[in-house]
């Protein structure tokens, strides 16, 4: 009877901490694009789902505070809101 190996965990030794620099395989760090995309693909993901009321007001404070409602200002704006909580809890 044939052996197999044992399925992966989904486990990856670096996720979500990957930095530059991590990567030592020439095919990564030759390939800047791929390389930074790789880096972002394993950073970690919280997926927030809102009603539209909730959404359009969220949006609407991102862009009051930020000036738009590019993703780069509702990303800053997350992690700002993120890190204002965990000061508190602390």
């Amino acid at each position: 009877m044939a052996k197999y190996r044992d399925h992966p965990s989904g486990e990856w030794p670096f996720y979500p901490r990957l930095k530059e620099g991590d990567i030592e395989h020439e095919y990564w760090t030759s390939k800047k694009m791929a390389h930074q995309a790789f880096i972002n693909d394993r950073k970690g993901r919280v997926v927030v789902l809102m009603d539209g009321e909730k959404y359009d007001k969220f949006l609407a404070k991102v862009k009051e505070r930020k000036g738009n409602i590019w993703a780069s200002s509702v990303d800053d704006a997350i992690h700002e809101a993120i890190d204002e909580w965990l000061k508190k809890e602390d």
